[in-house]
């Protein structure tokens, strides 16, 4: 069974938790404390949890879908989610520390927004063409 209601709440917390984070990196000062470092790791952990719940359940159900269409669309989102995970990884510990410099932060700040618009954008095509598939 693919606990749907799950997935999309998950989304919810994760588009919550980009908006908060895209607030707090944009200010110089909020970007070096900790509870911004701790909200990265939560964002972090939580997509994480979230992709491996759609390969145990989402993936696991349409990848063997007697509708090759829909096997086809899972093998796509499947793909395009190991590229995301290979992102997240990249991004490891939160540098913006009070002794970190201003441009590895800022660094890191550009890196964030490209990764925040991929999840904003990867969520919005599971909600748009991925989970009516299962609902249909």
């Amino acid at each position: 069974m693919i606990p749907l209601q799950r997935l999309q709440a998950q989304h919810r917390e994760i588009l919550d938790l980009l908006h908060s984070l895209s607030v707090l990196i944009a200010d110089p000062e909020a970007r070096r404390t900790g509870v911004t470092a701790r909200l990265f790791a939560e964002l972090a952990q939580l997509v994480s949890e979230h992709l491996a719940l759609e390969d145990d359940t989402l993936y696991r159900e349409l990848l063997v879908h007697p509708d090759p269409q829909l096997q086809r669309t899972a093998r796509d989102f499947l793909a395009s989610s190991h590229g995301l995970r290979k992102r997240l990884a990249a991004s490891g510990t939160y540098p913006c520390t009070p002794e970190a410099s201003a441009a590895e932060c800022e660094k890191f700040v550009v890196h964030s927004r490209e990764l925040f618009d991929q999840l904003r954008n990867r969520i919005e095509i599971e909600e748009e063409r991925l989970y009516p598939l299962v609902t249909d």
